[in-house]
């Protein structure tokens, strides 16, 4: 089945520092060329006699079917990270930016910086799941195994010169004016839920572990109440407290509904090698089954 194009899934006349006709150029003639090729490259394998070609001929168009494959999944990924006004974003998905980075400022520092560096060169940045990293890649056969991309910022000429020239700084500033965080944070979400599914624990399992409260911090502030036995930790700050938990111990963390700030602490702090498991359906399913509740302590305040 042939591959198709993706409409813009914005207006490209509303991008403040990127011409419509950018745009559309970019769009129509490389992300459009690149899918074109993929098609013609498929059709090509599918009538190739694998067992007679020689490996260099094969080993050709396999590489030629890996850029063209992922150039037209990373203009999409592009193209889909573009409409918004660069700032607005869940709370959620800045607390993942300052948990991994130290704060959202750092974050857009780095990818910006790592943009511009690539500048009249080729290639993408591209922050991904779990433990959020910037990843440079070089034309279009780099990826971080396991990871998933979550934002692309396409750095190739061909995504800025018509606007700025060689002015690739200028573009990458206007490209951080135009981020659309919604798309961004669904994409977050589901990486995260499809990452750390397996390591959801029950309300039964809560007995005999050491509980965790992690909910953000400007959430805990304005609640009353949480689970009995358990202590609250942060989860902007996990890095600077993780050291301090007991190796060998079963731990579990829950947020408010066990949606991504529980996971993503749970997947954090099986990176650092403890036993984490994030609490299904949070304090709230807790709370819904009926289990108790206890007067949230003065000391558990965040200072």
């Amino acid at each position: 089945m042939d591959a198709r194009t993706q409409a813009l899934p914005f207006d490209p006349a509303t991008l403040r520092g990127l011409s419509a006709q950018l745009l559309n150029s970019h769009h129509q003639n490389n992300y459009g060329g690149a899918v074109k090729r993929l098609n013609a490259i498929r059709t090509q394998l599918a009538t190739t006699s694998f067992a007679s070609t020689p490996g260099f001929q094969l080993n050709g168009l396999k590489r030629e079917e890996l850029i063209a494959s992922n150039s037209m999944l990373l203009h999409e990924l592009y193209f889909a990270s573009l409409g918004g006004d660069g700032q607005t974003m869940e709370p959620a998905m800045a607390l993942a930016l300052v948990a991994n980075f130290g704060s959202v400022d750092r974050w857009r520092e780095e990818f910006a910086a790592m943009g511009k560096a690539l500048g009249g060169g080729s290639g993408w940045v591209l922050p991904r799941e779990g433990t959020l990293v910037n990843q440079w890649a070089a034309d279009h056969t780099h990826a971080l195994a396991g990871g998933t991309p979550l934002l692309a910022l396409d750095m190739y000429e061909h995504a800025y010169h018509l606007d700025h020239g060689a002015a690739a700084g200028a573009y990458v500033d206007a490209f951080m004016q135009n981020v659309d965080w919604a798309p961004v944070y669904a994409r977050y979400q589901q990486a995260v839920h499809a990452a750390s599914e397996p390591f959801g624990a029950t309300q039964d399992d809560v007995a005999g572990s050491v509980l965790l409260d992690v909910r953000r911090a400007g959430v805990f502030t304005q609640a009353a109440s949480m689970i009995p036995s358990a202590r609250w930790r942060d989860p902007a700050a996990v890095e600077h407290w993780a050291g301090e938990l007991p190796a060998g111990r079963a731990l579990v963390v829950y947020c408010v509904y066990g949606h991504e700030v529980g996971r993503s602490t749970a997947m954090r702090l099986r990176a650092a090698g403890l036993n984490a498991r994030y609490l299904r359906g949070g304090i709230d399913g807790w709370q819904a089954a009926g289990r108790p509740l206890e007067a949230k302590p003065a000391k558990e305040m965040p200072s």
